[in-house]
């Protein structure tokens, strides 16, 4: 067993094109939070992307919560993916869907769950982010702001420990930008651990570490 609430140990990942990813090591304990920042194609999406289990990874190992649950040849997915949760910078809303379905689909797909719970479920997580009075809406019919707070919904319908959020932020005007920065803030205070690939600087102190890519190699520091 290991201590860390997450722990990334010389994490590799390849492509056709190449290493994406090499030796890239740091750990979070639970309710830390933590931002990614480097150049366009360092990496930092694919190494979203294999935190969530999303993708195999070809050196090194993933701890989360004290298992294992990837190392080369091995994905964890059915015991851990429900306590990790991921918002796209796409989004990823089902537009023949109303929000609420949207919300509530990762909760119907759980067969411990009935429709009705699922429903009721993610309506309260609507209204923890304001925009309950848009569950019969589909997506065409929401702001851009709305859209993201319907992403957060569903990430968070499940109550995972760890949220992963993708440039959530690129393609928000500034205001609305803020304001779900906000958001993501209140959730860090409730207790949940997040990492968020970012390129701009947030300012807030709410963040514990950054893990910067300079000069081909990752550096964790104190977030300031």
């Amino acid at each position: 067993m290991h201590s860390s609430f997450l722990s990334i140990e010389n994490l590799g990942k390849r492509f056709s094109r190449g290493n994406i990813l090499e030796d890239v090591s740091f750990s979070l304990e639970k309710g830390e939070s933590l931002l990614i920042q480097g150049k366009s194609g360092c990496g930092k999406t694919t190494l979203l992307r294999c935190i969530a289990l999303l993708e195999a990874i070809d050196r090194g190992q993933i701890v989360f919560n004290g298992n294992v649950v990837s190392k080369p040849g091995c994905l964890d997915r059915p015991n851990s993916r429900l306590e990790i949760g991921m918002v796209f910078q796409q989004l990823y809303l089902w537009s023949h869907m109303t929000v609420l379905e949207n919300v509530a689909l990762p909760l119907w797909l759980r067969r411990d769950r009935h429709k009705n719970l699922a429903d009721e479920v993610a309506k309260y997580q609507l209204a923890q982010l304001g925009i309950e009075d848009k569950a019969n809406e589909y997506p065409n019919q929401l702001s851009g702001g709305q859209r993201q707070r319907a992403a957060l919904a569903r990430a968070l319908v499940h109550s995972p420990k760890l949220l992963l959020l993708d440039e959530i932020t690129a393609n928000l005007d500034p205001e609305t930008a803020y304001n779900v920065v906000g958001i993501v803030e209140k959730i860090i205070e409730a207790g949940t651990s997040v990492i968020w690939v970012t390129h701009s600087d947030l300012p807030s102190t709410i963040w514990s570490y950054i893990l910067r890519f300079e000069n081909g190699t990752w550096i964790k520091d104190k977030y300031h």
